[in-house]
């Protein structure tokens, strides 16, 4: 049987991992058997419903226990488990629930009305009834399905399968290192799929404990957690990481973690030398996609080289292909594609049927990349995110990355603007670490513009820095590059 749960069930049971810790929630522990137990339950209440095999179940709830016992139970029975951000405003879980079609929602009570069609409460998942037996499923029947950030167009739905989590642990997992010593930490929720395989699928198929945490922490309160609970693998985006080197506590407890990992977005040069001054080779940057399902390129313990994103991991291969499909020599820049076993497409709709590429054929990620003669790839972002200035190719993140290489700049992002004359130049947003007044602002300002003079050709440097209190990210931390335009747009006619 390869149901998913049934081997997660197997797996504890052989190893002798009843007892062990599985989850710490609050002042709560769960043990792996609590786990399935809970499954267990949910399954039986999913079939209460007339649910199984096939049936999309939206799950709409925080991290937690109840989260992780509706996975569960869905995959038990067989049925597709979609999770979905809980923190949504109500208008964005209407369009998540249009967009996913399923027959039944997991939610907090005040939600329900959101939803048409049978809305399960968590309380409602730990009745009493008779517990189903696994559904049979294969390692290709779909178990979960994942939404798409949504950054270059509508959220769709990746599709993956019960053989997945093994392949992503067995890859991304493996990379992380996580062992059953592991205490697991994910600042990325478990409603993206980064976020699964960080706090479900790596501890739970290695015997290691994870904390969850039902709100977003802030940088500090996160510190605070990683010293409570001796946390020894931490996640994050690199923002997150930005705003938690502010607090005076961060070198001392981010020190104390075995590997720190960090993903989301390109990793600004500047905050890798700090992150690496304090982590130093237990830093490990890493690579996926949620078509992916997790992550294909791992830069750390292992094989680590500066201001790349590290090599593919196996079983996945990657190379970097010119405009008509054709690889590219080392070090020339061109689109990153990726091959592998768990890479399923976004649909618009639950209903439709999931889209499935084989392990040999060449997905492209819309990122542009290059990769030198040993493998590194260092990513420049999306193809889609490269500003024309003077007829000319910039990437933005070369720009913030000098931006950000100044002490007093925590963020910055940088887009082009189209004058009356039909001239584009480059504008600058950067997010101060502290405050100041308006002389001391533009003092700062010519500094960074000088700077910027003084290491880049002249068609990159910003025609003028503005300094914002935040800059527009989605709820998995990536820039909306496209909101960013906007503002741009709008500054350029005030």
């Amino acid at each position: 049987m390869t149901n998913f749960v049934a081997r997660l069930a197997d797996t504890a049971l052989s190893r002798g991992w009843l007892e062990r810790p599985a989850y710490y929630v609050d002042e709560s522990v769960y043990r792996f058997e609590d786990v399935l137990t809970g499954a267990e339950r949910a399954a039986a209440a999913f079939a209460t419903q007339g649910l199984g095999r096939g049936s999309r179940i939206l799950i709409v709830l925080p991290d937690g226990i109840d989260f992780v016992h509706a996975f569960l139970g869905a995959l038990r029975i067989g049925a597709v488990a979609v999770p979905v951000n809980s923190m949504f405003h109500p208008d964005e879980m209407g369009r998540a629930a249009a967009i996913a079609r399923p027959m039944a929602v997991v939610s907090a009570p005040e939600f329900a009305e959101l939803f048409e069609g049978p809305v399960l409460t968590p309380h409602a998942l730990r009745g009493d009834g008779p517990v189903p037996p696994y559904a049979r499923v294969t390692d290709d029947t779909p178990a979960f399905a994942a939404f798409t950030s949504g950054t270059t167009g509508g959220p769709k739905l990746c599709f993956h399968t019960h053989g997945d989590p093994e392949i992503l642990t067995a890859a991304a997992g493996a990379a992380v290192g996580v062992t059953a010593d592991d205490v697991s930490y994910s600042v990325p929720r478990m409603n993206f799929a980064y976020g699964l395989g960080n706090s479900l699928f790596f501890p739970l198929l290695t015997g290691g404990a994870t904390v969850l945490t039902p709100r977003r922490l802030a940088p500090g309160d996160s510190l605070a957690v990683l010293e409570k609970y001796g946390v020894t693998v931490f996640y994050s985006q690199p923002t997150f990481f930005a705003h938690m080197l502010g607090h005076p506590d961060a070198r001392r407890v981010l020190a104390r973690l075995r590997v720190a990992v960090v993903a989301g977005e390109v990793l600004p040069e500047s905050l890798e030398n700090e992150l690496r001054g304090v982590l130093g080779p237990r830093l490990l940057n890493v690579y996926g996609t949620t078509e992916i399902g997790h992550a294909v390129l791992a830069n750390g313990p292992g094989g680590m080289r500066e201001f790349t994103l590290g090599r593919a991991v196996a079983p996945y291969r990657l190379r970097v292909v010119d405009d008509t499909g054709a690889p590219v020599p080392p070090d020339v820049e061109g689109r990153l594609e990726v091959s592998g076993p768990t890479i399923g497409l976004g649909v618009p709709s639950g209903a439709d049927a999931p889209v499935r590429l084989s392990a040999d054929t060449w997905w492209t990620t819309s990122d542009a990349a290059t990769m030198d003669a040993d493998g590194f790839v260092r990513v420049y972002g999306r193809l889609d995110d490269v500003e024309i200035v003077g007829g000319i190719n910039v990437h933005p993140t070369e720009i913030e990355d000098r931006l950000m290489a100044h002490p007093a700049v925590e963020e910055a992002a940088v887009c082009a603007v189209r004058r009356d004359s039909g001239i584009s130049v480059l504008r600058a947003y950067a997010v101060l670490r502290h405050a100041r007044d308006e002389t001391a602002a533009q003092a700062l300002r010519d500094e960074l513009l000088d700077a910027c003079r003084s290491s880049l050709t002249w068609y990159k440097v910003p025609e003028d820095v503005t300094f914002v209190a935040r800059l527009p990210r989605n709820p998995t931390g990536k820039l909306l590059r496209r909101t960013i335009r906007a503002l741009a747009a709008e500054d350029a006619l005030s």
